[in-house]
């Protein structure tokens, strides 16, 4: 079977059923949050966790996603950004040095030397 994004009958069916099952799992979720325990009780639904677990795990994940959001992904692409002074802040293997070109033709693409953008960036005009 060929990979692709584009649906088909399979999972189709998985996703509506994942959609349907965590629908469910939510209002779950807030039967058990928002009611007391003594309709719970009533109903003949005795074990149920501490209503505790409603409030904390909510603010766990969020604190967790947060400080994965702030801390942590910044954290690993610093630790992928090579130093200041490597040379592949300058060139790397995808890099296009000028080509000769026919006089009066276009001017293929290439990337402009940093000594040439500095050049014209930082040197006074008076030079």
């Amino acid at each position: 079977m060929e990979h692709t994004p584009a649906p088909y009958e399979p999972r189709s069916v998985y996703g509506y059923a994942l959609y349907i099952s965590s629908n469910m799992l939510f209002l779950l979720f807030l039967v058990w949050a928002i009611i007391p325990d003594q309709i719970l009780y009533e109903l003949g639904l005795t074990y149920w966790p501490s209503k505790y677990w409603a409030i904390a795990i909510p603010i766990w994940a969020l604190t967790a996603l947060a400080i994965f959001a702030f801390i942590i992904y910044p954290a690993i692409n610093l630790s992928m950004t090579p130093d200041i002074n490597d040379i592949t802040t300058i060139t790397d293997k995808y890099s296009c040095p000028k080509k000769e070109t026919i006089p009066g033709g276009i001017p293929p693409v290439y990337d402009i030397p940093i000594t040439k953008v500095c050049r014209k960036l930082y040197l006074s005009k008076k030079m």
